[in-house]
């Protein structure tokens, strides 16, 4: 079986550089994507690892990617970083199990500590 991956989605190249330089010291295979519609496109149902997603994509948004991997079996654990903080979206998200909501710019220590809880989800 494969490695867990800790899949990135944000269309904000720099981020996408920044977060992979940052999860290399996890040891685990990152892969990035610019939108949801990419990570869907280029994943199947079967992926294990985790998810870091930004909250307000262009097209389908953090949210409605997070209710959409829902629907996968096993579901896909999902860290969410933001530029901007909305309580109502905040809650969402935590409502429907997400592992952590972080704001830009986040600490590199909080985003690796919801990594690996995340990845603790994660079934192996």
């Amino acid at each position: 079986m494969d490695a867990p991956t800790i899949f990135v989605v944000d269309d904000d190249a720099a981020v996408r550089t920044a977060l992979r330089r940052l999860l290399l010291s996890t040891r685990l295979p990152v892969r990035l994507f610019a939108s949801a519609e990419e990570f869907l496109a280029h994943t199947d149902g079967g992926a294990r690892g985790c998810l870091i997603v930004d909250l307000g994509l262009p097209g389908m948004t953090g949210l409605e990617l997070q209710e959409r991997l829902a629907e996968r079996q096993p579901p896909l654990p999902v860290v969410f970083v933001t530029a901007r903080d909305d309580p109502d979206a905040r809650d969402t998200a935590l409502r429907r199990g997400a592992v952590g909501y972080l704001r830009k710019p986040f600490e590199r220590e909080h985003l690796l500590t919801h990594v690996r809880e995340a990845l603790g989800r994660s079934v192996t």
